[in-house]
């Protein structure tokens, strides 16, 4: 399944055959017309950037990536080097995505999913999913293919964490099947019955029911939620559980006690594992613990937790919370008030040679970055980056539309800025710092490089710039050059 290729693609492709020969033959590394257009190139890398119409249409090429979008209808990504391609269409509504020849595609927020999965033999299986009506599979081991028409008739294979899952006019009939323990309903959740690997047992919900496996498992309930019951042989250790709600609950199993009194209302926690004891009174509001993990709270006035690696807690929750996480390499502090109206996450080393890395949010005005490797940036206005922190199909498609400004640092401590999608654009590179204020018409550009000093006013209506490859130096006065070397 080839990349596909939308009709929305040509007003895009036009312009950029109309404007890129004029850039090639200038020779010029940028053109700057404020919001209607930029473009920039790198003689040495071979990169080139293309913004249009504000934050709207945009080409990226670099050594081994190439994109190209109409925000927000459209864009396309490609990795050569990684074998990986990305088409979003009014993302997240479409996604296509490749790599190493396996393929994904979903539509309508995964109402109809397809993927394809390239094996070392060379097969290419595929499933299909139009939710919650078709669900199919052509695999290459038959026993895991399968055809689903829901609510019609299914059997479907490996599929939603069970081996088998079958069903006939749901909810009428349908059986699963795991680890060679069988689940029959009839008329589901009201009537079923266990059978297999040893497993025994029925149901009549929410009346009575009972499963039972020798002394590995013992399972009833009466009335339920009122009254359930568990015996069970866990890797070993014995669990075992009763609930006579909301009167009394109990859990115990090696390591961990639990007693449950008019619950919520009272709770008690013994955890030899861990070594600390726990009170609720009632939970949440209300909890006490003290031994290796101390907890003190009042819910919603203040809670304090704090453990061996790991401290928590807040102040007149949700307005102000905060958490402190000790790693082998670095501590993490992380801060929020009023859920996500702030967010400030901080990483520092323990290490030697080790560096620091921020993330800070406050909704919905501005975002900031800083990594370990030194890459910073900072957006305003930023209403998604503080929920989909990370998320490059989001910084790909939407995140221009609503960036009025954008500052960059990349880990040679180059800076660039833009206000207004390049109306003011600022540069500070190791070559030197550029200026420029361009609502499409040039108001004012300086630049101070190793090759060159210039200062302008209105493109050139008043002036002054040097050469410093040939010293020479020349004034502009209502756009006639005056050579003043």
């Amino acid at each position: 399944m080839k990349s596909p290729k939308l009709p929305l693609s040509a007003p895009f492709f036009l312009l950029l055959f109309i404007i890129f020969p004029f850039f090639s033959a200038s020779g010029t590394e940028t053109i700057n017309l404020g919001p209607l257009f930029f473009m920039e190139k790198d003689e040495e890398t071979g990169e080139k950037k293309i913004d249009a119409l504000g934050p709207f249409i945009s080409y990226k090429k670099k050594a081994h990536e190439t994109g190209y979008g109409l925000r927000p209808i459209f864009y396309n990504y490609k990795n050569s080097e990684k074998d990986r391609t990305s088409f979003d269409f009014l993302y997240p509504l479409s996604t296509y995505r490749t790599f190493e020849g396996d393929t994904k595609f979903q539509a309508l927020m995964y109402i109809f999913y397809y993927k394809t999965d390239l094996r070392e033999s060379g097969f290419r299986e595929r499933e299909y999913t139009l939710f919650p009506f078709v669900f199919a599979r052509h695999a290459e081991d038959p026993e895991r293919s399968f055809f689903a028409v829901f609510p019609v008739y299914g059997n479907m294979k490996h599929k939603y964490g069970k081996e088998n899952i079958k069903f006939f006019l749901f909810p009428l009939f349908l059986q699963t099947e795991n680890y060679g323990v069988t689940n029959t309903n009839l008329l589901w959740p009201f009537i079923g019955y266990y059978s297999g690997n040893g497993v025994t047992g029925g149901r009549l919900w929410p009346i009575y029911g009972q499963k039972t496996a020798g002394d590995a498992l013992n399972d009833r309930f009466a009335l339920w939620p009122l009254y359930m019951e568990r015996d069970k042989d866990f890797y070993g250790e014995r669990i075992r559980s009763l609930a006579i709600l909301p009167f009394y609950y109990g859990f115990d199993m090696p390591g961990r006690k639990q007693r449950t009194y008019g619950w919520p209302f009272f709770t008690y926690i013994e955890n030899t594992n861990k070594n600390f004891r726990r009170w609720d009174m009632p939970w949440p509001i209300i909890s006490f613990s003290r031994g290796d993990v101390t907890t003190n709270r009042v819910f919603p006035l203040f809670s304090i937790k704090r453990e061996q690696d790991y401290e928590a807690g807040f102040a007149l929750w949700p307005l102000y919370r905060w958490s402190t996480l000790t790693l082998e390499d670095y501590v993490r502090t992380r801060k929020t008030f009023a859920f996500f109206l702030y967010k400030d996450v901080k990483d520092v080393p323990r290490v030697e040679g080790g560096r620091e890395s921020r993330a800070i949010n406050l909704w919905p005005l501005f975002t900031y970055r800083r990594t370990p490797e030194g890459k910073a940036y900072f957006n305003f206005i930023s209403p998604l980056e503080t929920f989909l922190q990370d998320n490059h199909p989001r910084e790909r498609n939407w995140v221009p539309l609503w960036t009025i400004f954008r500052w960059d640092k990349d880990e040679q401590g180059n800076h660039v800025s833009s206000f207004l999608w390049n109306t003011f654009r600022t540069e500070s590179t190791k070559k030197g710092v550029k200026v420029e204020l361009r609502p499409i018409i040039p108001v004012l550009s300086y630049e101070n490089t190793d090759k060159r000093d210039k200062f302008h006013i209105l493109g050139g209506l008043f002036g002054y710039s040097k050469d410093k490859e040939n010293n020479k130096k020349t004034l502009k006065f209502l756009f006639i050059p005056v050579n003043i070397s």
